[in-house]
């Protein structure tokens, strides 16, 4: 993989990267489960406990859970941009 500026990524941080998206995908799956079923969300810092039901799931589905993946998606960005810039090497 290369950037704009043509130094390549190591191939770890890629790697790493989908397995970060993975387990954000499953959260989020998650979470929407927990929106149906009823239960305490798996928010980190935050303890939300719901009662369940088709409105909870369908909202979570459609309003919480877009918002949670954005949250995550900048978190690790703001891990992962710099791992890149730090790493990224030249073409030889």
């Amino acid at each position: 993989m290369t950037t704009g500026d043509s130094r390549e990524l190591p191939g770890w941080l890629g790697g790493l990267a989908t397995l970060v998206a993975l387990v954000a995908g499953a959260w989020g799956l998650w979470c929407t489960v927990i929106g149906f079923t009823g239960g305490v969300l798996p928010v980190p810092f935050i303890e939300v406990e719901v009662s369940g039901g088709l409105a909870t799931g369908l909202l979570m589905l459609f309003i919480g859970e877009p918002i949670l993946m954005t949250l995550a998606y900048w978190a690790f960005m703001l891990v992962f941009v710099p791992l890149g810039l730090l790493f990224a090497r030249r073409p030889a």
